[in-house]
């Protein structure tokens, strides 16, 4: 009986041992080693292989932390050379004030502009040519402002002559 006795509280015993040791089993092995300390040096008192991962996780957060700053400033810094980029494109857009295209009541003071539009009827008929002529106008303007008169209107309507040419099949 006795010895009956000394077995049934050595198997409770035992039974109770590896109650405590089955949560601790039970915890998935990407878990192990992810808890954060409450206290920066709450390391300290850990001793043993629960010291080694306490260290081990506070460098790994802490590697972490600096990764995540690096990135905050990388992207901080694009966003600074992005803001100064469009500022340096605004400035220079600013400083590049394209010419206005000439009038038609500019071309029309050209000498011999009368008879050049009797030869060129499509002058304020054809909208797409004579906005292309007025644009084209103040472009030879800028690049030979010795051509006047009627020699200008007459490279005019070359010009436009060659762009709006028929396609040749």
């Amino acid at each position: 009986m006795r010895t009956i006795a000394s077995l049934v509280v050595l198997m409770s015993v035992a039974g109770s041992a590896l109650a405590q040791e089955s949560p601790a089993q039970s915890v998935p092995a990407e878990r192990l080693g992810t808890w954060a300390p409450r206290d920066a040096n709450s390391c300290d008192a850990i001793y043993g292989d629960g010291r080694q991962l306490c260290l081990a996780d506070r460098y790994r957060m802490h590697l972490e932390q600096q990764a995540h700053d690096q990135q905050i400033a990388l992207q901080r810094a694009q966003a600074e050379n992005l803001r100064l980029h469009n500022e340096l494109l605004r400035h220079e857009l600013a400083s590049v004030q394209p010419a206005a295209a000439l009038s038609t009541t500019e071309l029309a003071s050209t000498p011999g502009f009368d008879t050049w539009q009797t030869e060129n009827r499509w002058f304020g008929s054809d909208h797409a040519r004579t906005e292309y002529a007025l644009l084209y106008a103040k472009d030879l303007r800028q690049v030979q402002p010795e051509l006047t008169g009627r020699p200008f209107l007459n490279a005019l309507s070359a010009r436009v002559k060659d762009v709006f040419a028929p396609a040749k099949r």
